[in-house]
C-alpha cells in the first residue's frame, strides 16, 4: 500500500467531518446515544477539535494522509527548531490497522532529522500508545486525561 501525505485544503471538509465524526463518535462510546442529543454533541467535538488544533498550535500544517491515492486520515504536524510535534493523527475507522497510520508516522519521523518528536495520547487509548511504542515513542509525562510521548532521533554519522 502506498501512504502519503498531502496538504490539506478547502476541498477537504467533507472529508475531515466525516473522519472526526466517526472517530470522535467511537472515543466517546456515543454510537447507542439517542440521535438528537448524539449529532448536537458530536457536532460541539468536531467544531472544537478542528478549532483547537489551529489556535493552539497556529504554525501546524495540516495533512491529508491517503492511501493508494484515496484519503484514508489526517496528520497535523508543528515543526519547531526543537521539535517535530504530531498535533493530531487519525484513520478512518474501516481502514485502522492496515498499516497507514504507521507509514504516516514514519513518514514524519523521517523529517525529524535529530530532532525529537512528540504527541500527547490519550490514557484509555492503549492501541494508540502500543502502535507508539512499537516505533520507540516512550512516555515522558502525563496528566489526567492523556500520556505525553517521545522518539528521540539518532543524528546520521556525518564522520566527526
Amino acid at each position: 500500500m502506498n501512504v502519503t501525505l498531502r496538504p490539506e485544503s478547502s476541498a477537504d471538509q467533507a472529508f475531515l467531518r466525516r473522519l472526526i465524526v466517526e472517530t470522535v463518535t467511537l472515543e466517546l462510546g456515543a454510537e447507542a446515544w439517542p440521535e438528537p442529543m448524539r449529532s448536537h454533541l458530536i457536532g460541539i467535538q468536531y467544531t472544537a477539535r478542528l478549532h483547537s488544533r489551529r489556535v493552539e498550535y497556529p504554525g501546524a500544517v495540516s495533512h491529508i494522509v491517503q492511501a493508494d491515492g484515496a484519503d484514508a486520515g489526517w496528520a497535523v504536524v508543528l515543526t519547531t527548531q526543537d521539535e517535530v510535534r504530531l498535533v493530531d493523527i487519525m484513520v478512518l475507522p474501516e481502514l485502522r490497522g492496515k498499516g497507514i497510520g504507521a507509514a504516516a508516522i514514519a513518514q514524519i519521523c523521517a523529517t525529524a532529522a535529530d530532532r525529537p518528536v512528540r504527541l500527547e495520547v490519550n490514557l484509555m487509548n492503549s492501541g494508540a500508545r502500543r502502535l507508539y511504542e512499537r516505533f520507540g515513542f516512550r512516555v515522558t509525562g502525563q496528566d489526567d486525561v492523556q500520556y505525553l510521548m517521545e522518539k528521540r532521533l539518532q543524528c546520521p554519522n556525518r564522520g566527526h
